[in-house]
């Protein structure tokens, strides 16, 4: 198990499944085992991959909130001023981090699972063909922060933000890269 924490203050917490880790894959891909990050990155994308963004926390959670209402004044704990914004919202940058780490690993694992690195290929390709629709119906011509579960357009974020740009642009060089 990869986690995005270590001795939170709510124990529990080092056990949520979140879609931090794969920056650590990108950065320092040695830390990890081939396999299990393969494992892992299939688990994120079956829990937590939206259409646009991924999820900041499994819908399974008990925590989980997946619309964001930064205006809601509610006296409600999991959704009020906003508290849920790290609890379910898809956010955009962590894909970009997550496709690369794919592509990192399929690479690594081509010579004993032939056939994962154009399954990869096309998994990344089809993946950014949603990004690129955004951009091309946006107003700013860019990528949003985080959008509703499901990728519903959440009126409270950020319609250009430049880390979303940012880490979807490496995840197309490093495709590029491949050929």
């Amino acid at each position: 198990m990869y986690k995005d924490s270590h001795l939170a203050s709510q124990f529990w917490a080092d056990y949520q499944l979140r879609p931090n880790f794969p920056v650590a894959m990108v950065v320092a891909p040695e830390l990890f085992s081939p396999n299990k990050a393969w494992t892992a990155l299939q688990s994120l994308q079956e829990e937590l991959l939206g259409p646009l963004g991924m999820k900041t926390l499994q819908a399974s959670d008990w925590a989980y909130c997946g619309d964001y209402n930064n205006a809601d004044v509610s006296t409600d704990p999991k959704v009020a001023h906003g508290f849920n914004y790290h609890n379910g919202p898809e956010w955009v940058w962590p894909v970009g981090y997550f496709l690369r780490a794919k592509l990192h690993f399929a690479k690594m694992l081509e010579a004993s699972q032939p056939g994962v690195l154009s399954k990869t290929v096309k998994f990344v390709t089809q993946t950014l063909t949603h990004h690129n629709e955004a951009i091309q119906t946006s107003d700013w011509r860019s990528l949003p922060e985080l959008t509703n579960q499901n990728g519903a357009h959440c009126r409270d974020s950020c319609p250009a933000q430049a880390w979303s740009m940012a880490t979807i642009l490496e995840a197309v060089r490093d495709l590029e890269l491949i050929f």
